[in-house]
């Protein structure tokens, strides 16, 4: 499966000016891994924001997963429920700069999934987390039950 076949927008459920991502450089299900390159921006320099360019690259990959297995309707969308072991090796990204963040996922069970995930900037690692999320089945409903 080619995830680059699909748009962003066929993958991750995020309106375009919450989209951080730039595309999708390669993916490989059989191993399910998504490499996603994304390029930094003045309001998304911030180091912590690595969290957030894990979590597309995450939902990507699910997204890629779904269209892979037929799924034709909008993305669906998942929670981002907790974070392990974040390392950031730098400070800020630098604005302009293209980098790199892969997801793995390394558990899928019952809607609940585990990614382990990372960002290089070339050969250098400068950002690695463990993500857990939710994503049910019907997620309009879960999001009713909190109104």
């Amino acid at each position: 499966m080619q995830a680059s076949s699909y748009s962003l927008g066929e993958l991750i459920p995020h309106r375009d000016a919450m989209v951080l991502i730039d595309e999708v450089v390669s993916c490989d299900l059989a191993a399910a891994t998504l490499t996603a390159a994304f390029t930094a921006k003045p309001q998304w320099q911030e180091n912590w924001t690595a969290i957030e360019f894990m979590a597309q690259t995450a939902a990507a990959l699910a997204g890629a997963s779904d269209r892979a297995a037929g799924w034709r309707g909008a993305p669906r969308p998942g929670f981002l429920l907790g974070t392990r072991k974040l390392e950031l090796f730098l400070d800020r990204f630098v604005v302009g700069r293209r980098y790199l963040a892969t997801a793995r996922n390394s558990f899928c069970a019952d809607g609940a999934a585990s990614f382990e995930c990372e960002i290089r900037d070339g050969e250098t690692l400068v950002a690695k987390a463990t993500l857990t999320a939710y994503r049910p089945d019907d997620a309009g409903a879960s999001l009713d039950s909190f109104a």
